[in-house]
């Protein structure tokens, strides 16, 4: 999981059938020099076994207006037996789904965090529609920094950093779910007390050709009641609307949760 000279853990999500996504953690890590453990993950859940993980779909349905579908409880299950590993832990832990791309300022960030783990419990390297919060920033170095999440909402858990008292938090609350892990990690819909942090810059990406693969959103979108009016962002009204928006929720106080 470790080495002397690696002083948090790598917990790894991939399913065994995604050899390929397999294939590209061991590569890209074995470059690194980071050395890595793979999680026992879970296949798509049927409906006959929700109550038996936990998953709560009257709660879903209340708040979504759905279902989570077999793979997005799958996947949950995934992570919250990566969260209870890293909770067991007395050390850092690195979690990554199989289309996470790591560089060296993946681990020198990786690196840093593990040397100061009393101001965090969650630091996310890689998100989406985040939007840093201009309050209770920590700089890490001259090029990375700390920031709260301003927005309510942010997504995708392919790489993010939990110390073993904020893995504890996420694995207590997950013993009922009735969220996807993104919606439940990192969105404002339920008071976690966590010490959440954003990496800015993203200190990771995606892998192009692993993240295509996933059938996940597929999934999540056949499962959708709610359908949303698309909005044209390129009208001049929409971009000033989306920038007051964006200004305000930057000043704002961020609640811990976020």
């Amino acid at each position: 999981m470790s080495s002397p000279k690696q002083h948090y853990n790598i917990l790894a999500i991939a399913q065994p059938s995604e050899l390929e996504r397999r294939k590209h953690l061991d590569e890209m890590l074995a470059a690194l020099g980071m050395h890595y453990e793979i999680v026992k993950t879970s296949p798509p859940v049927p409906q006959d076994r929700w109550q038996e993980v936990g998953f709560d779909h009257q709660k879903s349905r209340a708040l979504l207006g759905r279902d989570l579908s077999c793979g997005e409880i799958g996947c949950f299950l995934s992570h919250r037996a990566a969260w209870q590993i890293a909770a067991a832990s007395d050390r850092p832990s690195l979690i990554l789904e199989g289309d996470a791309e790591l560089n060296l300022n993946s681990r020198n960030v990786c690196e840093m965090l593990s040397d100061r783990n009393s101001g965090w419990e969650l630091a996310m390297l890689y998100y989406s529609k985040c939007i840093p919060s201009v309050w209770h920033q920590q700089r890490l170095d001259s090029t990375f920094r700390l920031a709260k999440f301003a927005n309510r909402r942010a997504y995708c858990l392919a790489a993010y950093m939990l110390t073993p008292a904020g893995a504890r938090k996420l694995a207590e609350l997950s013993k009922s779910f009735y969220l996807p892990a993104d919606d439940f990690v990192s969105g404002g819909w339920i008071r976690k007390d966590l010490d959440m942090f954003a990496v800015v810059p993203e200190a990771a990406g995606l892998c192009p050709v692993q993240s295509e693969k996933s059938n996940l959103e597929d999934d999540r979108q056949q499962k959708k009641t709610r359908k949303h009016k698309k909005k044209d962002n390129n009208r001049l009204l929409r971009r000033l609307e989306l920038y007051l928006r964006e200004l305000g929720q930057r000043y704002r106080p961020p609640r811990k949760s976020l």
